[in-house]
């Protein structure tokens, strides 16, 4: 015997988007190039798996019913969640991650980092940036503790751990990293 999770797939969820969004079962089957009785007997089937009534059929126009609202809500979400974790898979495949934190010391300018973080975006990588603005010793903390991907403006401290790399910003201040990273890193462009 079927389940309701038999019935609930992508098509089914996109089927019964197609004729909210066109407001009637002929027209949903011309979109979907099926004919009308196929699409009928479709949501029908829907219908009895679930045991509602999805669209209140007295008129010409298909209505959702208040279950066929709240369905139709969950299909969006639904369909939104698989699209973000196809994205998030293609980013894993191609070695970009989907949010990269940065850790920001309250010393380093403001404009400064919106012009890193522009400089960034502006390769069109995939990728998020969450900034975390953090003072004194919590920057390093931040890195350190798996909270951050990169920190921006760390003084050094003696014992650094090793598989911990920096480079040094002008003046005391540094950018350090983990290393090694299994990020996708590309050179900024020069400028």
């Amino acid at each position: 015997m079927q389940t309701p999770r038999d019935w609930l797939t992508p098509e089914t969820l996109l089927m019964l988007q197609t004729i909210d969004q066109k407001g009637s079962f002929a027209a949903a089957a011309r979109a979907l190039n099926l004919v009308p009785s196929a699409l009928t007997y479709r949501v029908r089937q829907l219908e009895d798996a679930l045991d509602v009534l999805l669209f209140d059929r007295s008129a010409r126009q298909a209505r959702p019913t208040a279950a066929g609202q709240e369905l139709l809500r969950e299909a969006s979400r639904l369909l939104d969640d698989m699209d973000a974790v196809a994205n998030r898979v293609r980013r894993v495949a191609t070695g970009w991650e989907a949010v990269f934190t940065v850790a920001v010391d309250s010393i380093v300018s403001r404009s400064v980092v919106m012009d890193l973080c522009a400089s960034f975006l502006a390769l069109g990588a995939p990728t998020r940036l969450r900034l975390r603005y953090e003072t004194l010793s919590g920057t390093l903390a931040a890195l350190t503790s798996g909270q951050a991907d990169l920190a921006l403006g760390v003084v050094p401290v003696p014992g650094l751990s090793s598989d911990i790399r920096h480079v040094i910003m002008g003046g005391p201040f540094r950018l350090c990293m983990p290393w090694p990273r299994t990020t996708r890193w590309h050179r900024p462009p020069s400028r």
